[in-house]
């Protein structure tokens, strides 16, 4: 983000749909827990808000507490012991 020249940092396709094996929450939870504030602003309107990017506002952080308002509840996380799926070291080339 600091190699485009920084500025506001509106992440997108976030908490739309379940399609992935995280939490719907947990891309916005890690940018809010990683992004530094000297160089990202960041802009996370609720779903289908209108955001202007020059508007300086603090990340309010709306989804926290949605699955409980809505009677959802978080799936539990994956057991500790279960294998995690692992990449080839070397894939074979062409990909074929």
């Amino acid at each position: 983000h600091a190699l485009l020249g920084g500025g506001a940092l509106l992440p997108v396709h976030w908490g739309t749909f379940s399609l992935a094996m995280h939490a719907w929450d947990e891309p916005a939870n890690t940018l809010l827990a990683q992004a530094d504030p000297a160089i990202a602003r960041l802009l996370m309107p609720r779903l289908g808000e209108a955001v202007e990017p020059s508007e300086q506002r603090p990340v309010d952080v709306w989804w926290c507490g949605v699955d409980e308002a809505v009677g959802r509840q978080k799936p539990p996380p994956p057991e500790p012991s279960a294998p995690q799926p692992t990449a080839p070291r070397e894939l074979p080339w062409p990909l074929d």
